[in-house]
């Protein structure tokens, strides 16, 4: 059963699932040339029986590697007793001493995947996986904030901003340079401009349909990201939910941080964004990487 989580808390934590994680961390030996019990890092993959009996571990992007390593940990599984694979008690009992992020999924409110990609530019090497890099994220809001994304009333051409505290916070974490890897969100005091105005454009049988337009520019030291940003939504008056909910962002990014490969691409270069809302199915119920930015209490 392949499944994917965010290695620091998994690492850092005592709670069952992340205790579990280490053991079989440990007990796979060193990966990559780490000190045993080294907790800066975890990343990789890990193949590994459900009692946590390691059968192989690798922190590579090559496919053939992990192949590899896939085919001799089945090798190991089958070598392996089935009462000595699974646990000695089920881990449903273990549910309620763990917390995680999913836990405050929104599902009535609303949630958004964000994709990030650098936009067409001449002079990239076409053979290098960083010339095609693109990454996504989950934006969510709960029901109380979805009714501030709306309008007092509910006719044509009635225009208005866009909440401002949900307009900053949606800018300053996903606007953030994580094409090619990880990043934190830009600080509050890095906002130049974050505007977002809001438009009723058109109504009919129970939709409103309204355009966003806005501008962004943070700066954060020797990083920053400035751009223009157009969308349009539609809302259900009767369903009381989104229907719709499609924005971008075109603009400029430049600089780096320590995670996010731009060694040596830190000039002004096109950059963008776009946002829709998510599938209601498992794959797209995944926390924010960002969702500790967020205040919620």
């Amino acid at each position: 059963m392949p499944c994917a989580d965010e290695v620091w808390r998994l690492h850092n934590l005592d709670q069952p699932d992340c205790v579990h994680f280490r053991k079989f961390c440990d007990e796979g030996g060193v990966l990559n040339g780490g000190d045993p019990g080294d907790r800066t890092t975890r990343q990789g993959t890990y193949c590994c029986t459900p009692s946590g009996i390691s059968l192989g571990n690798l922190n590579h992007r090559d496919p053939a590697r992990v192949k590899e390593l896939l085919r001799d940990a089945l090798k190991k599984w089958k070598e392996i007793d089935k009462k000595d694979r699974l646990l000695d008690y089920d881990p449903k009992e273990k549910l309620s001493e763990i917390t995680r992020g999913e836990n405050q999924y929104p599902k009535d409110g609303l949630v958004l995947k964000v994709y990030s990609r650098d936009l067409e530019r001449k002079g990239l090497d076409e053979n290098d996986w960083r010339t095609h890099a693109w990454n996504f994220d989950f934006a969510w809001f709960r029901k109380a904030e979805v009714a501030e994304m709306l309008p007092e009333r509910f006719e044509k051409k009635t225009e208005w901003d866009f909440p401002k505290h949900l307009t900053r916070r949606l800018y300053r974490i996903y606007f953030r340079d994580n094409v090619r890897g990880q990043t934190d969100p830009f600080p509050e005091d890095s906002i130049e401009k974050a505007t977002l105005k809001c438009k009723v454009t058109k109504l009919r049988k129970g939709i409103v349909t309204y355009s966003l337009e806005g501008e962004v520019k943070l700066v954060d030291g020797e990083r920053g990201v400035e751009g223009k940003i157009m969308g349009e939504v539609e809302y259900d008056t009767k369903k009381q939910a989104f229907a719709k909910f499609e924005l971008v962002m075109a603009g400029e990014r430049w600089g780096r941080t320590r995670y996010n490969a731009r060694e040596d691409d830190t000039a002004r270069a096109p950059i963008g964004y776009a946002m829709k809302i998510a599938e209601d199915k498992a794959t797209e119920k995944v926390a924010p990487s960002q969702l500790g930015a967020y205040g919620w209490r």
